[in-house]
């Protein structure tokens, strides 16, 4: 079967000497499929392998893998292979869409809109929208970073109503306490009757803002989020917070959050 569709490339391995396999997200799912001869230097298909680039995919598909035989790129995003911060970033961003997004032709399409809207994010404004336009925001790649863990961990399920309490559901208005244990935020009559019965939980306080801050990133889409600045006091403990919500509650242990992790720490130290 012979079909074309709109896809962004999540994966490309080497294949042989002049081959390349690339896996591919789709609005309806991921497909493999084999690029022959795209990397030799005149090939008409290695500038379509290359990782998170957005075009249009004539695919031939019968049992197995299929092959690729035609490609137009409709962006590029070169920044995220040029930069090698954002580099990092976006192959994290791969991985990670990679726990949320079925086969063909079991996939969803918000899962293709909200992940290409974390990539065009990440490219700091230089890059363009799914429609074409530039997307003029210049936010911090660990600030979309921690946007796009929040969305997948609502997606997965992972994720609780970050604006009240796990236990008693009232609404946090004056910040709150990440409780690992439970999964969410504690609020500060919760966590006051703990510390009066003595029980000593393991816990993080959360600036008045942060649980609206995560509700946000897990809810509201990318073109409605706007420019996002926050303190390095708040990412950081953001970073704590989404980082052991993806492991505890999700099972997500994925190689690239360590490198970006280590690459962090050699760049502050």
């Amino acid at each position: 079967m012979n079909y074309n569709t709109e896809a962004v490339v999540v994966r490309a391995t080497a294949y042989g000497e002049t081959h390349t396999i690339v896996n591919l997200l789709t609005p309806s799912g991921t497909v493999a499929a084999m690029a022959r001869g795209a990397k030799k230097p005149q090939s008409r298909l290695s500038a379509g392998v290359q990782l998170c680039v957005r075009g249009m995919y004539a695919l031939y598909q019968n049992r197995g893998m299929g092959s690729l035989n035609q490609v137009e790129v409709l962006d590029a995003r070169r920044t995220l292979r040029e930069d090698l911060e954002r580099a990092a970033y976006a192959a994290y961003f791969c991985e990670l869409v990679g726990t949320v997004a079925e086969e063909r032709p079991n996939g969803s399409s918000a899962v293709y809109t909200q992940f290409n809207g974390a990539l065009d994010r990440l490219t700091g404004g230089s890059g363009h929208g799914q429609s074409g336009n530039a997307t003029g925001y210049e936010t911090a790649p660990a600030i979309v970073a921690r946007i796009w863990e929040a969305k997948v961990l609502r997606m997965l399920g992972a994720s609780p109503t970050w604006t009240r309490c796990v236990r008693c559901g009232a609404e946090l208005v004056q910040g709150g306490w990440y409780s690992p244990e439970e999964g969410g935020c504690v609020c500060g009559s919760c966590k006051m009757a703990d510390d009066t019965s003595g029980i000593r939980r393991k816990g993080l306080a959360l600036q008045r803002t942060l649980p609206r801050v995560l509700e946000s990133f897990s809810v509201i889409p990318w073109e409605r989020l706007g420019d996002v600045r926050l303190s390095a006091e708040s990412v950081q403990t953001l970073d704590q917070v989404l980082r052991t919500q993806m492991f505890d509650y999700a099972g997500l242990s994925l190689k690239s959050r360590e490198i970006l992790q280590s690459l962090t720490e050699w760049e502050n130290s």
